[in-house]
């Protein structure tokens, strides 16, 4: 009986399931917080803290960039719907990354 090689697969299945079921119940634990670890304070130095205000300093700068950018990107998507009306999202967006608007397959070429 213990020769069974469908046994021995079958034990096999049944207890990687197990380590799996054990596995997400010990991953989703959550840890109470009067038993959280606590960490050892950290000594900062001046350069450290130095450091710290120009990454903050940098931080806010980010941020004002992106805000101008998310800005400008609002008042271009306004002006290509009013230019485009027709068009849809997809084409619009073709036409701020490649500067193609059609208009040399219109044939409206003028020759010399």
């Amino acid at each position: 009986m213990l020769s069974d090689p469908g046994l021995w697969l079958f034990g096999l299945a049944i207890g990687l399931f197990a380590a799996g079921i054990l596995g997400v119940v010990l991953s989703t634990r959550r840890v109470p917080p009067g038993e959280a670890p606590e960490l050892p304070p950290r000594i900062a130095d001046a350069g450290t803290e130095r450091q710290l205000l120009e990454l903050e300093a940098e931080v806010e700068r980010l941020r004002a960039e992106r805000d101008e950018l998310q800005h400008v990107l609002r008042r271009l998507a306004a002006l290509l719907e009013r230019r485009y009306p027709q068009v849809s999202p997809a084409r619009r967006a073709h036409l701020v990354t490649t500067r193609d608007d059609g208009e040399h397959r219109a044939g409206s070429s003028q020759a010399g």
